[in-house]
């Protein structure tokens, strides 16, 4: 007993001495319980026991065995349960689409004639190649990331991965006290020499999204398959949620040539020297001090407290995302300053309006730069003001990004430090009753019905599926896996922005936000500020903290970007197929080559790669990574990736070059 005792001793010695090390946060969250027992704030439910050469869990207050004394059996039939079969325990990470060689010459058609219209004719070559020359198989080659939900003890990690190998595991634990106990049985650091571990140990939904992002992010490539276990005992609860990660990963919501979009657009508007808004712009202006401000977006309570909107339009400054335009204008309500983010010409719909009235002639329009040139000629330029998203031309230049025009706003509410915000119509979540996810004229309405059908069998499609999450007023709201991602940026960095003097009011029948105060619209107590003139203030607040103009220094980086776009088209056209190359190599090498940390930060057509890597490089290696892969196999697949990377760093170069000489010219 002596001997186990100084076993089980040191080995959560050299457990802990790792994770403090390689994982701060758990180890805060483990130092936290120790503290709270010590303190006799928590009560342990569990005891550790070790009988007849085995350990189990004895749960104090129903005076059961977790294993029922069967550790070593529990352990064994965890490990045959897992295999390399494709039919159970699966996450794919991919759309499934199947091309014909006739679709696959349309696409190519098209990119000829529009090469950004869609991401087909680059990705489709790949993907259809893949498709065609993989046999139909029932098992995988390898297992390279893993999930395990649910450790216990965690003798089954340790056999499992003695199985399979995997090279990047997620271990996930709700109970942090019976996570702990595995401190004592298993050995982490055997684990963690040939994989990379990402520990999600009780943590709530924003903290479990962070972990699901960064597991899925690293050696993306490897993303393709993604198998798990899970023991019994653990909810299905997290399951569902890493299915939420998996379909709101951004490559697939928005294509590596929507970036390409966004990060060229700004550089026209720029050239024909728009106003920018500056970084240091903010609402701290004695006129506006105290007035607050009502944030206006296009979900149902926008709709459902339209009456209380129209008696109390002039207590606030009134700020509106564009697609709420029409049903405003309807309800003879005009914004003080409507807020843009759609780079897409089916925008256009939400301005159309402004071609029949007079009503929004003073109104102030906050623009995305990478705004459709078709909704930028229905706008008054002297009222009209741009900010970046993803990039950073102007260095100078407020630039902000979300995952929807309504976070974006509430984000930028925040950064303008503006004390009293009231949100309306932000609701990230789908009418209660109705089953609806905006206002009835908005131009993309649609009606669910309310159930949870998350794992129901359906095409991968962010949008579609619905699921309960924490609501505002009520208990629990259904919502979508694409409304999500932009609560799980709210929760996860908009209490970060928020300063102590500022106060935010959630009016709105949907989702619940971190920071934010649960308010009736009907409990608001009016104070009747009054600002006269109040656009023509905020222009002038806005036009001394705006600029039109490029500095020496914005050229210089723009020239610094081409070189960058050159490198790596030098580097792509030298770069050779090695005979006895693996396929984790292979992939790796791709990445590396295009993608550092550094350079995801600096350079727009980086950060256009790496969305495409994202989405192709997964089928590559999936490809590559098999027994029957030949030399021969390698140096197809390297031409066609090679060739569609090649057409992709061009374009960019000659759209770079073009819009670099018209600068110089105009400027």
């Amino acid at each position: 007993m002596n001997n186990i005792q100084k076993i089980i001793t040191e080995n959560f010695q050299k457990n802990i001495t790792y994770i403090e090390k390689e994982h701060h946060k758990l180890f805060q969250k483990l130092s936290a319980l120790d503290n709270a027992v010590a303190n006799g704030h928590y009560k342990e439910k569990y005891e550790l026991v070790f009988e007849n050469e085995s350990f189990d869990v004895l749960e104090k207050s129903t005076h059961k065995f977790l294993y029922n004394k069967q550790l070593e059996k529990h352990t064994l039939l965890s490990t045959d349960a897992v295999n390399f079969k494709i039919d159970n325990n699966m996450f794919e990470g991919f759309f499934k689409h199947s091309y014909t060689t006739e679709m696959l010459q349309e696409f190519q058609k098209v990119k000829k004639e529009s090469p950004l219209r869609s991401h087909l004719g680059y990705t489709t070559p790949i993907t259809h190649f893949t498709q065609q020359e993989t046999k139909k198989r029932e098992e995988l080659y390898s297992l390279d990331k893993f999930i395990f939900f649910g450790i216990g003890l965690g003798t089954h990690l340790l056999s499992i991965n003695k199985k399979i190998g995997a090279k990047v595991y997620l271990l996930v634990e709700d109970d942090i006290e019976l996570f702990r106990l595995s401190l004592f049985t298993i050995d982490y650091t055997s684990l963690a020499e040939n994989a990379t571990l990402f520990f999600s140990i009780f943590e709530d939904d924003t903290e479990f999204s962070e972990s699901c992002d960064l597991f899925l992010s690293e050696k993306y490539y490897f993303n393709h398959y993604i198998k798990y276990f899970q023991l019994l005992s653990h909810s299905e609860e997290k399951a569902n949620k890493f299915y939420i990660s998996l379909l709101n990963q951004p490559h697939l919501q928005f294509f590596f040539n929507d970036y390409m979009h966004i990060m060229l657009k700004p550089l026209e508007y720029f050239s024909q020297n728009y106003k920018t808004i500056q970084l240091s712009f903010d609402f701290q202006e004695e006129e506006l001090k105290d007035k607050p401000i009502l944030m206006i977006a296009s979900g149902p309570s926008l709709q459902n407290n339209i009456q209380w909107l129209k008696e109390n339009k002039d207590n606030f400054i009134i700020i509106a995302v564009s697609s709420s335009l029409k049903f405003l204008i309807n309800n003879e309500i005009i914004p003080n300053i409507v807020l843009h983010l759609d780079p897409f010409d089916a925008s256009l719909k939400s301005f159309e309006i402004l071609e029949n009235s007079e009503k929004l002639q003073e109104s102030i329009f906050f623009m995305a730069a990478s705004s459709p040139s078709n909704v930028m000629q229905l706008l008054k330029k002297e009222n009209t003001y741009l900010y970046e998203t993803s990039t950073a031309y102007n260095h100078s230049a407020l630039s902000i990004s979300g995952a929807c025009v309504g976070s974006i706003t509430y984000q930028l509410l925040l950064i303008l430090k503006i004390e009293e915000i009231y949100l309306l119509g932000l609701d990230l979540a789908v009418d209660q009753k109705t089953g609806k996810d905006h206002t009835d004229v908005h131009q993309s309405t649609k009606q669910f019905t309310l159930k949870n059908d998350l794992l129901e069998e359906k095409p991968l499609d962010y949008k579609e599926n619905l699921f309960e999450i924490q609501g505002n007023f009520k208990e629990k709201v259904f919502t979508t896996p694409h409304f999500y991602s932009s609560v799980d940026v709210i929760n996860r960095y908009f209490s970060q922005l928020q300063k102590p003097f500022q106060k935010v009011y959630n009016l709105s029948d949907g989702a619940f936000f971190k920071g934010t105060t649960p308010l009736q619209a009907l409990d608001i107590e009016p104070k009747k500020v009054q600002i006269t003139n109040s656009n023509q203030i905020l222009k002038d607040i806005l036009d001394k903290h705006s600029k039109t103009n490029f500095t020496e220094n914005d050229k210089e980086k723009l020239k610094l970007k081409l070189q960058h776009a050159t490198k790596l088209q030098d580097k792509l056209i030298k770069y050779e197929v090695r005979e006895n190359q693996t396929a984790q190599e292979y992939a790796k090498n791709i990445y590396h080559m295009f993608i550092q940390e550094e350079s995801l930060k600096d350079y727009e057509l980086t950060r256009v790669l790496d969305a495409y890597l994202y989405f192709v490089l997964h089928f590559v290696y999936d490809y590559l990574n098999s027994k029957e892969s030949s030399y021969k196999n390698f140096q197809q697949m390297h031409q066609i990736l090679k060739k569609e990377l090649l057409s992709i760093i061009e374009y960019y170069i000659k759209k770079l070059q073009f819009i670099t000489k018209e600068i110089e010219c105009k400027i």
